[in-house]
């Protein structure tokens, strides 16, 4: 058995903070560095290993909630909203909305629903939104690196929201993000065809994220053309909204939190394969979506 304690951890928590490691990497490493050439994962692999990791799990209770799957997104009932981390997955699985949500069971998913059926939907779309979202930037993300950078940063403020809405009390500062998730899959998906990504710097167009709206829409019509204009169309001036309140109620927020999350989906959905979203809309339940309001 190695030698370690408590303050060992925390010696190389510091040094991984340092490092940038992100968290929920750290007591990996940490077992690797400690037990060297000792450390055996698998089969007749090395107790110790674990016993390293619950150690730092407990330590630092952030390494469990900090794994970011293979995308983080988020779902509502109402205004109560749900950080969802979509897992990495292999081979061919199938993945209800409940566990993708992180609920225990269907029944407990559906209580959180309020057994509205429209609720559910919604969230299933919201799960679809995400699948589409993450599958398509893996599908296109070695394609053009400028379009890449700005789909990376839409995913980051997405990650944001999806951190700072289920608990928070006040609301005005997360338009930001959500006004940024817009724009920056917006002009990725003008980027990826062609756009010069200099070109948004110069003019009043810039941030005229109506202006983008309809540049993507003609370039690459799609199914999803209407909701994403309205979506965009009740979004506030988010300039203005970095100096004063946008005065919309939680709910109006979280609404348009879906809204975007939707709308950097689209973005992709219109350039790759993954399209979950096509196949709910077919299907008996969730069927279409319910028209976008605010």
């Amino acid at each position: 058995m190695s030698s370690w304690t408590l303050d060992d951890l925390r010696r190389l928590d510091l040094k991984y903070a340092e490092e940038g490691i992100h968290i929920h990497k750290r007591p990996f490493w940490a077992a690797t560095e400690i037990l060297g050439s000792s450390f055996v994962i698998g089969i007749g692999g090395n107790p110790e290993v674990k016993r390293i990791m619950d150690a730092y799990a407990a330590m630092m209770p952030e390494v469990d909630t900090n794994w970011p799957g293979a995308g983080i997104g988020f779902a509502a009932s109402v205004d109560q909203v749900r950080k969802l981390t979509f897992p990495v997955v292999f081979g061919q699985v199938s993945l209800q909305p409940w566990q993708v949500a992180g609920f225990a069971s269907a029944e407990e998913w559906w209580i959180w629903c309020r057994q509205d059926r429209a609720i559910a939907g919604d969230v299933a779309f919201s799960v679809a939104d995400l699948h589409d979202f993450t599958n398509g930037l893996s599908e296109i993300e070695h394609a053009i690196p400028a379009a890449t950078t700005l789909w990376r940063m839409a995913r980051s403020n997405i990650e944001d929201v999806a951190n700072t809405l289920p608990t928070s009390f006040s609301h005005d500062s997360v338009i930001q993000p959500i006004c940024m998730v817009a724009e920056l899959s917006m002009k990725a998906s003008l980027v990826h065809d062609g756009t010069d990504p200099d070109s948004f710097r110069k003019g009043k167009n810039g941030h005229n994220l109506s202006s983008i709206t309809l540049r993507m829409a003609e370039g690459r019509p799609h199914r999803d053309d209407a909701r994403v204009q309205a979506i965009v169309g009740a979004l506030p001036p988010y300039v203005e909204s970095r100096y004063k309140p946008a005065g919309l109620k939680r709910l109006q927020v979280v609404k348009l939190a879906l809204g975007v999350q939707f709308v950097a989906a689209s973005s992709l959905r219109r350039l790759t394969r993954a399209d979950l979203a096509l196949q709910m809309e077919g299907d008996e339940w969730p069927g279409s979506r319910q028209p976008f309001a605010m």
